[in-house]
């Protein structure tokens, strides 16, 4: 078994990721295959039983399941993988109506993501990216984590040699005049190992850089939302508290706007979600290409947008909003079956110093209501809150 696993190891060499694909439809697993094998090595499986067994033998990075099988399901073959290889990501396919219960599966830690079908080829391809890098990332973390606690270790044995030797040269200290030539020795001894132990310090520095670098990449993606690459929610509320202490602390202006896409349902409802994600990335460059680069874009929910403009006061809030507004009025969206169309956005502006603002709350909750204005008013509009 274990020369087995050893000559797998050696030919993943050959390519850099492997991924392992379970479907009992023959015809679903050849279209997988087809979208993910570029720089991947593809394992195929027609059962959760038999991807078992490839588990035993192969290195996995990634597996990916359908949901309704023949004997075990995917979430079960994923609830094993979770216990016996919690590294490997767990991607799981279903169909609409098994949705809340790869929902489940998630906040379970089951499942760290779903693919409804009918699924796209470029939408996958970039989930299986973003798992692959969540992998890497992770795995680089562990081997630089384990580099430095092995160069430690070295250290420590380093260290006990200096004072083994410095006990040693103590105790002759008394004979160095007769024994000159071990004194010598000695000497050369403790200068090498002190070449030794500035060597192992610089590549345990070297070590640290890198594995500060994988951290720093770990925490931009617990920041952001994974779909838009926005500032998630989470994050949105930290930045608000900091910018509000920052604009009373200087008597400073702050503003804020809420972006909400009209009748974005539709379009899920008429061209499906993934299409519909598309849309919402496609808004999210055009905001963005809008805004400076110190105003901060957050994802608020669904298809609604908080836009956080630090040192901006009313004025310049509401020029930012109409060029945003006329951006994306004027930008055509052509879904793959169908005309094209165009979105229009309702936005809500709310700025810092108001009478009704004291904290995040009250600057969130004034901008909601105008965004609810523009809404009831008719939508395609920008709604300012009154003074």
């Amino acid at each position: 078994m274990q020369e087995k696993i050893g000559e797998a190891q050696e030919n993943a060499k050959l390519d850099k990721h492997h991924i392992l694909i379970v479907d009992d439809e023959e015809e679903n697993l050849d279209l997988l295959v087809s979208t993910l094998r570029r720089g991947n090595k593809i394992f195929k499986a027609r059962s959760g039983e038999e991807a078992l067994e490839i588990l035993k033998t192969e290195p996995v990075h990634l597996v990916i399941t359908d949901q309704r099988m023949p004997g075990i399901s995917g979430i079960e073959l994923l609830s094993i993988l979770q216990r016996e290889h919690p590294e490997t990501g767990r991607m799981l396919i279903t169909g609409y109506g098994d949705m809340q219960t790869a929902v489940d599966a998630i906040n379970k830690g089951q499942v760290q993501r779903f693919v409804s079908k009918p699924w796209d080829p470029a939408a996958i391809k970039e989930m299986v990216a973003q798992e692959l890098e969540r992998y890497d990332l992770v795995d680089e973390k562990k081997r630089l984590t384990n580099d430095v606690i092995d160069k430690n270790r070295e250290l420590e044995e380093v260290n006990e040699i200096l004072v083994e030797q410095k006990s040693e040269m103590e105790k002759l200290a008394d004979e160095y005049r007769r024994q000159r030539e071990l004194a010598i020795e000695m000497s050369e001894k403790f200068a090498k190992a002190n070449l030794e132990l500035i060597k192992a310090q610089e590549e345990i520095k070297l070590k640290n850089t890198k594995l500060e670098s994988a951290n720093k990449k770990l925490e931009q993606l617990s920041v952001t939302d994974g779909l838009t690459g926005f500032f998630n929610y989470r994050q949105m509320l930290n930045i608000l508290d900091n910018e509000i202490g920052r604009a009373k602390r200087y008597n400073l202006y702050l503003s804020v706007m809420m972006i909400d896409l009209d009748k974005f349902k539709n379009i899920n409802d008429t061209f499906g979600h993934l299409f519909g994600d598309a849309v919402l990335r496609r808004t999210t460059e055009i905001i963005r290409r809008n805004i400076r680069e110190t105003d901060f874009p957050t994802r608020y929910g669904g298809d609604e947008f908080l836009i956080i403009l630090p040192h901006t006061g009313i004025d310049r809030a509401k020029f930012l909003a109409k060029r945003i507004h006329a951006d994306l009025k004027s930008h055509p969206f052509l879904p793959p079956e169908g005309q094209r169309f165009y979105l229009t956005v309702s936005i809500g502006i709310a700025y810092y110093p108001h009478p009704k603002v004291e904290d995040r709350e009250g600057l969130v909750k004034l901008v909601d209501e105008a965004l609810y204005e523009a809404k009831e008013g008719g939508r395609d509009r920008i709604v300012v809150t009154p003074g």
